[in-house]
């Protein structure tokens, strides 16, 4: 709150906001995010020659986003055509500590270990609004490497990008940021090491009219709302196909093939889950971007179909099934930034939509019944009209069926991020996020979670997607009780009711957060 009144302060003595509009450090910053390519668990893009943005955080960019950035000091970025061994690197890092202040029944207020606040959604997920909300380091660093540079623009590159999540909300915070430990439970922070990008493409083949080939396992055309880290379209996953064919002026035809395991079982009290060795699918991903009915809008349209060629039992049933679903979007552009508007609807394993398909979520397993159906309502909003104020603000709703009487369910959330950039180098940034949860049932009482943040932040820049950005946050949530006992927080602080049976319903956290990507 300190540096709150001193932030003011300085807006009052020197009105700084409104004379740094030319501000003369433009070219060393990056002021816009990567293209939208964070399972909870995002990060930015690849250039020279350009590759996928992947970000499983990162936002989606407004129409004025830049489309390359700087090379970090001691990696310069190649100049002139590209040259075999040429090498980029681009990255992802988020970060926070803190801590808790809770009620309890005799001793008045408490103070207990940062937790984070989020609300259980169909699917096995969960809905958080993240600033000063995310209780875990991410990082992710993505090299790309051309390893064929031939005549006539034909160039080939491996990408391949390692990341580290280290949860903080259970283990604590670890000095040297160990991963596994000679003695058990003793120093392990419970860290996991993923490599999400690992593939081959190329590029300039002639008659692919623009077009690449690419095989591998990959972050693939994803979608999100940033504020609530939520990717809504990403067909992520192992697979091959070809991106981006041109059809007409900036029409662009995609097509993926991704490997589709079964739900994973566990293979033994000792081992990890393993998908079952008798079931196989394949999910067929088409996508057609870039129909622009008029200058300043887009439509981009999504299929896929989920085949499934696993055996039928004894008595000749289908033991697993396969899927559809579809993704119409509108993208307009606004107040210099763009406004997404998004309807989905699937059934079986098409209502997955997003997440990748092996080992993090079953999102596209063979195990829904194709009587399931999922509606997806989606509206997100990036705006930016000044170089000083910027926002974002999404309306969400999503209508669950397991194709069984009383099994419906409803998922609403509705929340806006506004950063003030009111001097060089600073901002006073603040949040609010809601989420609903309604079973059809009759029974189930609503799980609801209220959030808001007020966070300054020192940063590279005033805009409002300029990183890196330090703050220092204040979160206050509210919440149902059917919420509390679904465990509200990441670090059950409030789940558990007191000596009385009392829950808690209200809570806030404090601390520090970091994120950058470059």
């Amino acid at each position: 709150m300190g540096l709150a009144a001193w932030c003011v302060t300085g807006v009052l003595s020197s009105h700084a906001f409104a004379q740094d509009s030319s501000d003369t450090d433009a070219q060393t910053e990056t002021s816009q995010p990567p293209e939208a390519e964070q399972a909870e668990p995002g990060g930015p893009a690849v250039t020279l020659p350009k590759a996928e943005r992947a970000a499983p955080t990162a936002p989606t960019a407004p129409a004025k986003a830049v489309e390359t950035t700087p090379a970090p000091a001691g990696l310069p970025a190649p100049s002139g055509p590209p040259k075999f061994g040429d090498t980029t690197l681009t990255g992802y890092f988020r970060g926070s500590f803190g801590g808790s202040i809770y009620n309890g029944s005799i001793e008045g207020n408490k103070k207990g270990r940062m937790t984070c606040f989020s609300l259980s959604i169909p699917g096995g997920l969960k809905s958080k609004y993240r600033l000063g909300n995310e209780c875990e380091v991410w990082t992710e660093a993505h090299f790309t490497t051309v390893v064929y540079a031939g005549d006539h623009g034909v160039t080939a590159n491996f990408h391949f990008m390692p990341t580290v999540f280290i949860p903080t909300t259970f283990i604590g915070y670890s000095p040297n940021g160990t991963t596994s430990s000679p003695s058990q439970n003793s120093t392990a922070t419970g860290a996991t090491v993923s490599f999400p990008n690992m593939y081959v493409d190329i590029k300039g083949i002639p008659w692919l009219n623009g077009g690449s080939v690419w095989m591998g396992t990959r972050y693939y055309k994803r979608e999100s709302v940033y504020i609530s880290d939520f990717f809504y379209w990403n067909p992520s996953g192992v697979g091959a196909g070809i991106e981006d064919v041109k059809l007409w002026k900036d029409m662009k035809l995609s097509y993926g093939l991704f490997a589709v395991d079964g739900e994973p079982i566990s293979a033994g009290p000792q081992t990890p889950s393993l998908p079952s060795r008798t079931q196989l699918g394949f999910r067929n991903d088409v996508q057609l971007r870039g129909i622009k009915p008029y200058e300043s809008g887009e439509i981009q349209v999504g299929f896929q179909y989920i085949a499934d060629f696993s055996a039928k039992d004894a008595q000749g049933k289908d033991v697993t099934h396969g899927g559809w679903g579809v993704t119409l979007q509108h993208v307009q552009k606004v107040l210099g930034g763009e406004n997404k508007f998004a309807v989905q609807y699937g059934r079986g394993g098409g209502t997955g939509f997003g997440t990748l398909a092996r080992f993090y979520y079953p999102d596209f397993s063979l195990n829904f019944a194709l009587s399931e159906s999922r509606l997806r309502l989606l509206d997100v909003i990036t705006i930016e009209p000044t170089d000083w104020l910027g926002a974002q603000g999404t309306i969400v709703y999503q209508h669950d069926d397991l194709g069984q009487s009383g099994s419906q369910q409803d998922w609403w959330s509705g929340g806006a991020r506004v950063a003030w950039g009111f001097t060089k180098h600073a901002k006073l940034i603040g949040e609010a996020g809601y989420d609903h949860v309604k079973k059809n049932n009759g029974l189930d009482e609503p799980q609801w979670l209220a959030k808001f943040t007020i966070a300054p932040a020192f940063t590279a820049a005033k805009g409002f997607f300029a990183r890196p950005e330090i703050r220092l946050f204040y979160t206050w949530a509210t919440w149902s009780q059917a919420a509390a006992v679904a465990t509200v927080d990441s670090g059950s602080v409030y789940t558990y009711p007191d000596d009385k049976g009392v829950y808690t319903l209200s809570g806030s956290t404090f601390g520090a957060q970091a994120e950058t990507w470059w």
